[in-house]
């Protein structure tokens, strides 16, 4: 028994030392936890590109998952599985942080909330939610054998994305990946299919409402539904 603990111990030990690895003199510890499979830490970053408040950074290292660069919205977006689809609602808060979260990649739910909640704890702010039915479009695939020509073979979700003169273009991205880009624009674009499937597909607008001609090239089509939908208000305490 004692053997065991000092083997826990040793894990816990060598897992906090590959995540201070990531630690750099611009940001600063503000949150951690190390108990044995749900540690994490949550680091502040000095500085915040506020032209990129939606971008973030996700990647698994050595069984450690980093998002980096995100603001409020950003991690509960990521963190918070209450509903898939969500909004905001900031109550004289500005979402200007920037933050580094790292915990152990197969952290449950509950601790994955337990990590926003103290978050939004050391900002003395709280979540309130609710939801309501919005109108979507859903994208959906009509023709496979279109679809299937202008398909991708890779292993991770890692595309590239790009917008220039109101085009919108993916490499080697899930449809559910485009969707989220085109939702950013305001088109209310949403993917219930397979997301382990990725395409390199070229869009005139960055509206598929007003690109009919293509979407029957790849074989996607647009229909009608309503989703609930998540409103999270984050107000100060």
């Amino acid at each position: 028994m004692k053997n065991f603990v000092v083997n826990i111990s040793i894990v816990i030990c060598f897992l906090w030392i590959v995540i201070g690895c990531n630690s750099s003199s611009d940001r600063e510890l503000i949150l951690e936890e190390g108990n044995y499979n749900s540690g994490y830490e949550v680091y502040e970053n000095k500085e915040r590109d506020t032209t990129k408040l939606f971008s973030v950074t996700s990647k698994i290292t050595n069984g450690i998952h980093s998002l980096e660069g995100v603001g409020f919205q950003m991690m509960i977006r990521l963190l918070e599985k209450s509903y898939s689809e969500k909004e905001f609602v900031l109550n004289d808060v500005k979402d200007t942080i920037s933050l580094d979260i790292l915990y152990e990649s197969d952290l449950d739910n509950s601790t994955k909330r337990e990590i926003l909640d103290r978050i939004l704890e050391y900002y003395n702010l709280k979540l309130v939610m609710s939801s309501k039915l919005k109108d979507y479009q859903e994208l959906y695939i009509v023709d496979e054998a279109k679809l299937k020509q202008f398909e991708c073979v890779s292993k991770t979700r890692n595309g590239e994305s790009t917008k220039k003169n109101g085009k919108i273009s993916i490499k080697c991205m899930g449809l559910d990946q485009l969707a989220l880009e085109l939702k950013e624009e305001n088109d209310p674009i949403i993917f219930k299919g397979n997301k382990q499937r990725y395409f390199t597909l070229e869009f005139l607008n960055d509206s598929l409402s007003r690109d009919s001609v293509l979407l029957e090239e790849y074989g996607l089509g647009l229909k009608p539904i309503q989703q609930k939908v998540g409103v999270y208000t984050i107000s100060k305490k």
